[in-house]
């Protein structure tokens, strides 16, 4: 059996683990519930088919320390405690917050050594891989990880305890060369124990519609309503655009915690009638919103907490329905999107400089054909959610 843990499942940001665990022969399980707000729909079925780790109860989380602390596995034990928490140091609150994680995992992973289980997966090398590095160091039981963003780019993950959480995996997903190069330069891992697997997307379920010809021609943009996504930018860009007279609509899907902030920007930029911010929209009605776009914008830049976007699956599926792509030059990104061959690319955070590309883009729709077109090849070629999938499988399968 292979255990397949992340942090929090199912939640809307994480499609990609959704598919996996789809496609994979392993047993889903999640560090937590998700809110009660996702117990509804298709999501009320991914929670009933994913076991999760917490609550644990204090019965159980005692006795299984005490056995393993005080039993054959003292050694093991007592040196993952006083290793992984000092690696989390200086800060008290993390090396506090590392005890109770090397705790939890111990009862933890005395149920995955009673169902016989193989290998662990970790989905994100955040808290999640904690508990998979304590449950190799203690029981045995081997684990790989999945390095995707938030998971090493965040600064307030302890440097020394990514290390060691990443490091001591059996095998290294990554989902970008981007990461391959900065976990060498960052953390010391050789780039020849990383594996790049790419997330992907089934092209078969989007339809290449291509740009559409509706006038004014419509920017979509989808994504979490937070710092990295850029978004400030582009409701700057969308103000430069029409004080130049270009004629254009501008839409802005998605929630998250910058939404009031871009809501008084957006009324401070008197964007209204130009730019929508459109909240939450049901998967279901998705098709419809690409298929009113002209192209896909998704201006991502590093947050104030060093967080940075990978390379997101909300532009593969644009790209898969044959829009031309507008983003920024920041980590894998390019990997994805080629300036001028399937889409464009501008510098992070420079609103002038998306205005133009953009501009560019809406005055000629030739242009928009023609990156469309090659960005719906490229996803058929390179992220292919089936055949990056089994190549998943495959690394985890070596790795038991």
């Amino acid at each position: 059996m292979i255990a397949y843990l992340t942090h929090t499942y199912p939640n809307y940001s994480t499609t990609f683990t959704r598919a996996e665990l789809d496609r994979l022969d392993v047993v889903p399980w999640s560090l937590r519930r998700p809110p009660e707000e996702f117990m509804t729909g298709e999501l009320a079925l991914e929670v009933e088919r994913t076991s999760y780790v917490r609550p644990l109860g204090l019965g159980r989380l005692i006795s299984a320390n005490l056995r393993a602390a005080f039993g054959s596995r003292a050694g093991r034990w007592w040196r993952a405690m006083w290793d992984l928490v000092l690696a989390a140091g200086p800060s008290p609150v993390e090396m506090a917050k590392t005890k109770i994680h090397v705790f939890e995992a111990v009862a933890w992973g005395a149920e995955l050594e009673a169902a016989g289980t193989k290998l662990v997966h970790i989905q994100f090398a955040d808290t999640a891989a904690t508990f998979g590095c304590v449950v190799q160091r203690v029981y045995g039981i081997p684990y790989t990880v999945a390095v995707h963003a938030h998971d090493i780019f965040m600064r307030r993950f302890p440097r020394p305890l990514s290390r060691r959480r990443i490091g001591e995996a059996r095998a290294i997903r990554v989902i970008s060369d981007f990461n391959r190069n900065w976990l060498h330069e960052n953390l010391g891992i050789m780039p020849e124990r990383c594996e790049v697997i790419r997330c992907g997307v089934d092209p078969s379920q989007f339809t290449a519609t291509g740009p559409s010809a509706e006038q004014p021609p419509l920017l979509l943009a989808v994504g979490r309503l937070v710092d990295y996504k850029g978004f400030r930018f582009l409701l700057k860009a969308c103000r430069t655009m029409r004080d130049r007279g270009l004629e254009f609509r501008c839409r802005i899907i998605g929630s998250g915690p910058e939404e009031a902030s871009l809501r008084r920007l957006h009324a401070e930029l008197d964007l209204d009638g130009v730019v929508e911010l459109a909240g939450v929209v049901p998967h279901g009605e998705m098709a419809d919103q690409f298929g009113e776009a002209a192209a896909f914008v998704l201006p991502c830049c590093v947050g104030q907490g060093g967080e940075m976007d990978g390379i997101p699956v909300a532009m593969m599926e644009a790209m898969a329905r044959g829009l031309p792509v507008v983003s920024t030059r920041l980590t894998g990104i390019p990997e994805l999107v080629v300036d001028d061959g399937n889409g464009l690319l501008v510098a992070p955070e420079d609103a002038d400089g998306l205005a133009g590309a953009l501009a560019r883009i809406l005055v000629d729709r030739g242009l928009r054909v023609r990156l469309g077109e090659e960005a719906r090849r490229t996803v058929v070629a390179n992220y292919e959610l089936d055949a990056n999938t089994v190549l998943l499988g495959e690394m985890l399968q070596r790795s038991c």
